[in-house]
């Protein structure tokens, strides 16, 4: 059992080292605020989503944390692809029907300590506040914290970038924290993804 899991771990901190050794080649980072990361609890990190780099950056940043992300399904039907995903730090759900099931599964992360990362940003504001709602309705259930994020850089990884560093920006916010007492309900969800929307866009007006 523990070989096992020595293995895994083995496994993971090389992809981790590939990951970050080519990342760092292929733009020009500044992190600010990852400090919030720290402890033992498990957080929910909410950041604004622009294309498909993002997710990549974003893990870059957080290092030597490891944020937690939802993937489509489909990615996982490769085993090399799915390998690649959940080493780093990704687990499958279906984006085209998310189930009750999907939301205890992140509730359960939280709880046992992981940093769990949530792209809030949908095709509309409807859909971008009841992201956000979501994601503030697992930190209630999980009595975490939650960790506003900005990312600020290209939407996608293009081969030019290897001779051409783009810049990119990532910036943790300061916790929105929720009292251990505070009640499970519709209005102190509404009021925590208030207090969120307020944070993201103190963070990205800050320059």
């Amino acid at each position: 059992m523990n070989t096992k899991v020595r293995a895994s771990s083995s496994k993971s901190s090389i992809f981790i080292l590939v990951l970050k050794t080519l990342l760092s080649r292929l733009g020009k980072v500044t992190v600010s605020g990852v400090e919030y990361l720290d402890g033992q609890e498990g957080k929910v990190v909410v950041c604004n989503h622009i294309g498909w780099a993002d997710p990549l950056w974003m893990g870059y940043s957080a290092m030597p944390h490891t944020l937690h992300q939802m993937a489509k399904k489909e990615l996982f039907k490769n085993p090399v692809i799915g390998w690649l995903v959940r080493s780093g730090g990704g687990f499958p759900i279906d984006r085209g029907r998310p189930s009750a099931a999907t939301i205890k599964q992140v509730i359960s992360l939280v709880e046992q300590g992981k940093l769990v990362l949530v792209f809030p940003n949908g095709t509309r504001t409807r859909d971008q506040v009841e992201a956000k709602r979501g994601a503030a309705t697992i930190a209630l259930h999980a009595k975490a914290q939650i960790i506003p994020a900005h990312y600020e850089g290209p939407e996608q990884i293009r081969f030019i970038h290897l001779l051409r560093r783009p810049a990119i920006r990532v910036t943790f916010g300061a916790p929105v924290v929720i009292p251990s007492d505070e009640p499970i309900d519709r209005q102190t969800a509404l009021r925590l993804t208030t207090e969120l929307d307020e944070a993201m866009n103190s963070l990205s007006q800050a320059r």
